[in-house]
């Protein structure tokens, strides 16, 4: 009996998991499974077994709760004379450039492969053999490769050069290091057999087969030899963590976040808080502008001071900064999201991420490993200073939109550090402008960090020019560097259902109404 309901996503393959898995009658939890599971075999730099990530979910008639698979640091450390730890640069459009390091150095124990199974043991109906099948067929047979993935694999491509094993993967036949690493291009039929072979490997084994199994010996023997962190200690001890999430009253509805030791929900939920006591005035006013950068300056600021803690959101430190940002002058990373709703009212929106990829595919598996512990923005105390054996911070933010009404919206963004602008911005648009969901999504983000105010096109230049932050750039186009919201509502009782994929982040949206509504 199919299963009516809608779903967003990162691209069309993702989407296509998903609505089939509804049309033969799957819930929205046996949905996201099946989008996550094509998400690392056709988003392959936002998205990979070999990474992290975080579910909200709220099944039927439930409180809504968060399933934790973010990678965690490893049980021992290595002299830093043995690791492999290289750095590489990515660059943007508009000429922004970030660095990121590579190698087995870099690489954190994943979760991805365990928050699949858990969230199946826990709340999926169908077969996992069943939601596998889409990521098996585009991996064996292939996807071709469309222009927003073969521009997000050339803003790294010096990782994606990194090794052997990976420039088989994205490289042209034949294409090496030393004669000039080439990407492949727009339109290829890109395959990725050995990817097939492990997640059919993987169906067969559970997470066993990773955690305990051939695929996890595999990973440990190549950090033993090249320079990595992990060992079998580090892979058997991983486990999901269900967390309940942070809660923040809106004007028309309720927040759900992403609570810690992640940052991004705390720190979407403190700027929330900030704007629900604040006049913000019409959407692109001047008093809107001059409050929505004041506020996303402020998120900075107390990330600096207070990290991921919860102690940000009490409401005597919300009004000290409240105060500071209303009377001082301002003067002062790859990831791919999947949202689905079903007329049952279960929501899941899946955030998952591989960093920016650390450039080390274990060889035979086609599973890209990520570089989280080579991002900055990920080690605050500097590289090799983490503690060990604890879940690292993010700041991805899988998030709940429940309305006065009864309608509820599931949503999240891909974007590094400016996850919390972004979806800051898209739920103060929902919520305190009152925006359709496509409204909601497409209109124009601005993003502060440190000092520096990034505007997309769409505001009134004029006003931009008298606001108190004048150390701005403009860009001439949207981008995936303002994120990429993918959001799917459902409307009280089931009746209605709408989808929103971010065109910033190549999104697709799939929407089944019922026949009486269609």
């Amino acid at each position: 009996m199919k299963t009516h309901g809608a779903v967003a996503a990162g691209h069309d393959v993702t989407a296509r998991a998903a609505s089939r898995v509804l049309d033969e009658g799957g819930n929205a939890f046996d949905a996201v499974i099946a989008a996550m599971w094509a998400a690392c075999v056709v988003e392959p730099v936002l998205a990979s077994l070999g990474g992290g990530g975080f579910v909200m979910v709220r099944p039927e008639g439930k409180p809504p709760r968060l399933y934790d698979f973010f990678v965690e640091t490893p049980l021992e450390k290595r002299p830093r004379e043995d690791l492999e730890f290289e750095s590489r640069f990515a660059t943007f459009a508009g000429g922004v450039s970030q660095e990121f390091h590579g190698g087995y150095g870099s690489v954190a124990t994943p979760g991805v492969i365990a928050g699949l199974f858990k969230l199946h043991g826990d709340l999926a109906k169908l077969p996992m053999a069943q939601l596998a099948e889409p990521a098996i067929i585009a991996a064996r047979d292939g996807i071709v490769l469309d222009a927003f993935q073969r521009y997000v694999m050339g803003i790294v491509q010096p990782l994606l050069a990194f090794s052997p094993d990976s420039r088989s993967v994205f490289g042209k036949p034949g294409s090496t290091y030393e004669s000039g690493f080439e990407l492949l291009d727009e339109g290829t039929l890109h395959r990725q057999p050995d990817l097939a072979e492990s997640i059919s490997y993987l169906v067969r084994t559970g997470a066993d087969g990773f955690y305990h199994g051939d695929l996890g010996h595999a990973l440990v023997r190549e950090c033993q030899e090249f320079g990595g962190y992990l060992t079998a200690e580090d892979l058997a001890a991983y486990r999901v963590l269900i967390r309940d999430p942070l809660l923040v009253g809106g004007r028309k509805g309720r927040f759900v976040l992403n609570s810690p030791p992640a940052s991004g929900g705390v720190l979407v939920g403190f700027g929330l808080k900030l704007a629900r006591e604040m006049a913000l005035g019409s959407f692109g006013s001047a008093r809107h502008l001059e409050a929505i950068s004041r506020i996303i300056h402020a998120t900075g600021l107390v990330r600096g001071e207070y990290g991921a803690s919860s102690a940000i959101l009490a409401d005597e430190l919300c009004e000290r900064y409240r105060l500071m940002i209303g009377e001082r002058p301002l003067s002062q990373q790859g990831t791919t999201h999947i949202s689905v709703v079903d007329e049952h009212g279960n929501l899941a929106a899946a955030t998952i991420s591989n960093g920016s990829s650390s450039g080390r595919v274990v060889p035979q598996t086609g599973i890209m490993m990520n570089n989280m512990l080579g991002e900055a923005d990920l080690s605050p105390d500097g590289f090799h200073h983490w503690p060990c054996g604890v879940r690292m911070t993010s700041m991805m933010t899988p998030a709940l939109y429940l309305g006065d009404d009864g309608s509820a919206v599931a949503l999240g963004s891909g974007g590094s550090n400016r996850i919390r602008s972004t979806m800051l911005q898209v739920l103060l648009n929902m919520d305190a402008f009152d925006m359709t969901l496509h409204g909601a999504v497409a209109a124009p983000r601005l993003h502060v960090e440190e000092g520096l105010l990034s505007v997309e096109p769409g505001f009134d230049t004029a006003l931009l020019d008298r606001l108190s932050l004048d150390n701005q750039q403009r860009w001439d186009r949207e981008d995936m560097f303002f994120g990429g919201v993918h959001a799917a509502k459902v409307s009280a009782g089931g009746a209605k259902f709408s989808a929103v994929g971010d065109a910033r982040r190549n999104g697709n949206q799939i929407i089944g109404l019922r026949e009486d509504d269609a």
